[in-house]
């Protein structure tokens, strides 16, 4: 589906949620045939080889391996601690997790009484990604990648990762196979830490 479709929304709205599975068959928050909408949790997670969002001509998505896919632009992330490098992404089968939301913004008339009327609500943001738990080595790493396309503003992802240990390492985020950026990211035990990355960096 994200390889042979044009990437345009089949509905008024900007972009919609597409969930591609192993046998080529898909479910997309409107059916673009009849323009139907679909819930996110009729998703069969346990089938998905890839999944994200299509519109404006755009696709934007992640392989079952956890490493995303935006308009052609590969990325992958990696923990380093010391020599040793631990590979967050690239792990098939372990990014099933899904998750996808939209930011909205309402404006509220209060002209009309005290308690006001919504007037108007506009999505000023989309989002997608997974959470997954890694066993590497015997550390365990809880990772969430979530990809923001907000209204009006560039593309980024947000990563959040967590370790069951201490460790004093680095995070590597390649850009099609080539580090594009190397962040000092000591992680306390239990304790989470997150980084923005945009597709310029």
């Amino acid at each position: 589906m994200f390889n042979e479709h044009n990437g345009v929304s089949p509905v008024g709205q900007d972009f919609v949620w597409v969930g591609e599975y192993d046998d080529g068959t898909y479910l997309s928050e409107f059916n673009f045939d009849t323009k139907e909408e679909n819930s996110f949790y009729d998703i069969q997670r346990d089938r998905l080889v890839r999944f994200g969002v299509m519109g404006h001509g755009s696709k934007f998505f992640f392989e079952s391996d956890g490493v995303f896919n935006l308009d052609g632009i590969g990325i992958e992330v990696i923990y380093k601690d010391g020599d040793k490098e631990y590979n967050l992404t690239g792990h098939s089968g372990k990014f099933n997790d899904v998750i996808t939301y939209k930011d909205a913004e309402s404006t509220v008339n209060f002209a009309s009484g005290r308690d006001g009327t919504i007037t108007d609500t506009t999505i000023t943001q989309y989002n997608f990604g997974y959470k997954a738990v890694i066993e590497i080595d015997g550390i365990t790493f809880q990772f969430k990648a979530t990809c923001k396309i907000p209204f009006g503003e560039p593309l980024h992802i947000n990563f959040w990762l967590v370790a069951d240990q201490k460790m004093d390492g680095v995070l590597l985020i390649k850009k099609n196979n080539r580090i594009a950026t190397e962040l000092k990211a000591p992680l306390r035990k239990g304790v989470g830490g997150e980084v923005n990355f945009g597709l310029s960096s």
